[in-house]
């Protein structure tokens, strides 16, 4: 979902209580192993929920040979000139209680802002978004301060930058709406179809749809036989919560789309717990339901504590196959006490719209986008995405790969016209931990790409995802 790809599209609560939720990179989590770069000579500090700049220096020319004049766009809007456009970027800032970035595995303040402004000046290096130089401003948002998100989002707002990124700290509480409504772009790998439709045409999901994720990742997993009796299927048992009914409903349509016989199918209501965080008592409630209703695989509608639900069917002796559809479980490096139980979890499989998986597969080959990614890393001393765990980097670069895509591709900066700019940037290479996104082939007018997909493999020898099969394959939908 997913993620979505680097923080896809998991339940707020998962943001600060569950590692595997920040996707996005979902995408997904954001466990990684990245060296602080100090940037302290170019960043302007300020307090927690202001504004923090870096106008990058030259070799940051706002034009060079490489910009053609279509390139160009013209026109005026907040946040952008002739020569620099101004781009707003969340930070994550865990703090309250026992909980920090480090403690859920998030790199510190100063690791994401390094990041952006390294991916930045490589790209105002070579000429930058639409002929403009990038002026990255951050601000810090705590994800379990919803009050003090809110009031993040009105000071983001009320600076005008010309366009926000988040990865999820803002989105997933349910606290960026204030951006599109002031006529500002928000560009998100975790907005849902709702978010699209009520902040549009300010609202830009740089993955792909979730709707639409779910959809292919059930008919992918049609088309490779998992609900066949070839493959043992009798049942399909799919967890989900009352707060993200319309998650199910997705899932619910999926399948039906996919000839799954509704009698064929056992939906376990795990109620909305608060927080979204499911006991191990409910966990075992529905382990014996699905149990007793001979469910033979497993999947899950916006249900995160799946790895619990793993330890609990291991308990009981009940082990059936899982399929899932771009799941967070992707991101994970599966340590802790919500790792899924490996022995039960063995021979999962999940249907990607991301990287997830190459850096566990042995002697898998990056792709050029992530090599590219990989080399403004190592000038700037940092380890490679791959080494980066959860791919933080990568979600970096992708998000102002985007932002370059979009510019280069617009005929007029008003913010009103970047729709038309995202369908014209046609299919964009993204960096692991994001796949190939085609925002030509999505409707006119929409606010996502589509994805591309492939299926990757769950084993309990390594505790890790592996890829089989490189080769991604068109959207199912």
């Amino acid at each position: 979902m997913p993620s979505r790809q680097s923080c896809h599209r998991a339940a707020t609560h998962a943001i600060v209580t569950h590692p595997l939720s920040l996707r996005t990179w979902t995408q997904r989590t954001m466990s990684v192993c990245v060296a602080i770069l100090i940037v302290t000579a170019i960043l302007l500090v300020g307090s927690p929920g202001v504004g923090r700049g870096a106008v990058l220096p030259a070799g940051a020319a706002a034009t060079d040979a490489s910009s053609a004049k279509d390139h160009c766009p013209s026109g005026s809007a907040a946040g952008i000139t002739s020569s620099q456009v101004t781009v707003a970027a969340s930070i994550i800032d865990i703090t309250g209680s026992s909980l920090s970035n480090a403690t859920v595995g998030v790199p510190s303040t100063q690791a994401q802002e390094a990041d952006y402004n390294l991916v930045a000046k490589k790209i105002n290096g070579e000429g930058g978004a639409g002929c403009r130089k990038i002026a990255m401003k951050f601000y810090d948002v705590n994800p379990i301060d919803a009050a003090g998100a809110q009031q993040t989002c009105l000071t983001i707002a009320a600076s005008q930058p010309y366009i926000v990124l988040d990865s999820g700290a803002l989105t997933e509480v349910g606290a960026s709406t204030c951006i599109p409504q002031h006529h500002i772009l928000l560009a998100s790998s975790y907005l849902t179809p709702d978010d699209l439709t009520t902040d549009h045409p300010y609202a830009l999901d740089i993955g792909g749809n979730e709707q639409q994720a779910t959809r292919t990742g059930i008919l992918a997993a049609h088309q490779l036989g998992y609900f066949s009796a070839a493959k043992g299927f009798k049942k399909l048992g799919v967890l989900y919560h009352t707060c993200n009914a319309g998650t199910q409903s997705i899932e619910q349509s999926a399948l039906a789309a996919s000839k799954v016989p509704a009698k064929d199918v056992d939906y376990f209501n795990l109620a909305c717990p608060a927080g979204q965080n499911d006991t191990p008592a409910s966990m075992e409630q529905a382990v014996l339901s699905f149990k007793n209703a001979g469910v033979t695989d497993v999947t899950e509608a916006g249900v995160n504590d799946v790895g619990l639900f793993t330890q609990v069917a291991q308990q009981q002796n009940y082990t059936p196959h899982y399929v899932y559809t771009d799941s967070p479980l992707a991101a994970s490096n599966f340590t802790g006490p919500d790792a899924p139980n490996p022995t039960n979890f063995n021979g999962a499989i999940d249907i990607v719209e991301g990287g997830y998986g190459e850096a566990t597969t042995t002697g898998f080959k990056p792709t050029g986008a992530t090599k590219a990614c990989d080399a403004i890393y190592a000038a700037g001393g940092q380890p490679s995405v791959y080494q980066q765990l959860d791919g933080y980097g990568g979600v970096v670069c992708d998000y102002l790969w985007f932002v370059q895509a979009l510019l280069n591709h617009a005929s007029t900066v008003q913010p009103s016209a970047q729709l038309t700019s995202m369908h014209n940037a046609g299919t964009v290479q993204f960096s692991y931990p994001f796949a190939p996104i085609s925002f030509s082939t999505a409707p006119s007018g929409s606010g996502y790409g589509v994805a591309e997909w492939r299926a990757i493999f769950y084993h309990s020898s390594c505790k890790c995802w592996q890829v089989p099969d490189p080769t991604f394959k068109p959207s199912a939908a």
